[in-house]
Formats: structure tokens, sequence, C-alpha cells
């Protein structure tokens, strides 16, 4: 469970949880706070998003245009192949992917659309056009050290991650 992200009790809007972590907090709690509120801002990013979860996810796996069986596309993502089949079925019906015979394979195999590859290649320059301005307030000194310890800290928290998993 993560730490409320204010002492205060304030409601999840952005307005109220963009607040700077109190002095009085940790280390730990008030990190736990910037990664709650950043979570949120991920959300509302991802809702924003031209392309639900599912379609982004299936697009991203797809972009290199290699065509894939469901099975392939269910062992990639790490997803139940009912799971996969379902979104790959919505993904055709709104013209992202196709599906196609190819002789000799006894399974279809799916595929990228014209239309999915560019509305993938919109979503993905939206999503990083906010990090790079996210980035760019920090100015490219300050980009470069925030991506350097941020480096530094996702190794750390997966070493502490693996360890604890440990018996």
């Amino acid at each position: 469970m993560v730490p409320a992200p204010s002492s205060t009790g304030a409601s999840s809007d952005a307005s109220s949880t963009d607040a700077p972590p109190t002095g009085s907090r940790s280390r730990d709690r008030a990190l736990a706070s910037l990664l709650y509120r950043l979570d949120l801002h991920r959300r509302l990013a991802e809702q924003r998003s031209p392309l639900g979860t599912a379609d982004g996810r299936l697009l991203w796996l797809m972009s290199d245009r290699r065509p894939r069986t469901l099975r392939e596309i269910s062992g990639a993502l790490g997803l139940e192949q009912s799971t996969v089949n379902r979104q790959v079925n919505a993904a055709i019906e709104a013209g992202l992917l196709r599906r196609f015979s190819e002789q000799g394979r006894p399974a279809r195999l799916i595929e990228p659309t014209d239309q999915g590859l560019a509305a993938y290649e919109d979503a993905t320059s939206r999503a990083l056009g906010a990090y790079d301005d996210a980035l760019g307030a920090l100015g490219d000194q300050g980009a470069t050290r925030f991506l350097e310890l941020l480096e530094g800290f996702v190794v750390a928290y997966g070493a502490a991650v693996r360890e604890d998993a440990a018996p």
C-alpha cells in the first residue's frame, strides 16, 4: 500500500497533490508520496491518450511490423491468450491491426495496419513530448543529473526488491 499523498488528507486531484513533500516526513514516505503523485499524472496522461492501454501495448509490441500469432503476442505481453484474443479482436474492429493467413502456417497472423502504426506514433509522440517538457523545466544540466540519479535509484530499488523476495 502506498502512503497517502499528503499528511493533510488532501484529495487526489492534481491541484492538491502538487505541494512539495513536508520536511517532517521520512525520505521513504516523501518518495512514496512523489511516486504516488507521478502515478496520478501518468494515469491522467493515459486517460487522455488517443489509444487505450490495451491498444497501446499491442501496437508497441507490433511496431516492428513483424506478424505474430496470438500465442506469440500472449507470451510477449505475459497475458492470457483469451485476453489477448479479445484485445486483438477489438483492435482489428478499430482498424489498428489486421489478421491474415499465410500458406503453410496453421495459425493466423496479426500485424499492425498503417492506421494503427500512425495512431501509435501519435500517442507515443504525445507521451514523450510531456516527458520532454517536464525534463526541459529542469534545464539541460538538471535533466541530465535527474536521469542519472533516477537510473541509479531504479537499479538500487530493483536490487532491494529482489533481495526482499529471496527466501
